[in-house]
């Protein structure tokens, strides 16, 4: 049996009054917005009024202080804002 692959994902901050974005690891992009909502952050229903990058590299993301701040990129969950360190599969 295969093992799904992990995606780092950059969620660009869409909001100017909010978060620079949302950097989560999941399975899939449904995946990655279904783990930032749990985490309890707002995003439009419509992910066209957002820009999301896919196998993001730490050196691509925007602001040195987003590389300064996060957690590890490596497992599954959100990394930026950083909170916790990974999510179980069937979480």
């Amino acid at each position: 049996m295969t093992e799904p692959i992990l995606t780092a994902f950059w969620i660009e901050g869409f909001d100017p009054n909010g978060a620079l974005g949302y950097g989560v690891t999941a399975f899939s992009l449904d995946d990655a917005l279904e783990i930032v909502s749990r985490a309890g952050h707002s995003l439009p229903a419509d992910t066209s009024l957002f820009a999301v990058h896919e196998n993001v590299n730490p050196i691509d993301l925007p602001h040195q202080y987003i590389r300064d701040q996060m957690g590890p990129i490596v497992v599954r969950g959100v990394w930026y804002p950083f909170v916790m360190v990974g999510m179980g599969a069937n979480e």
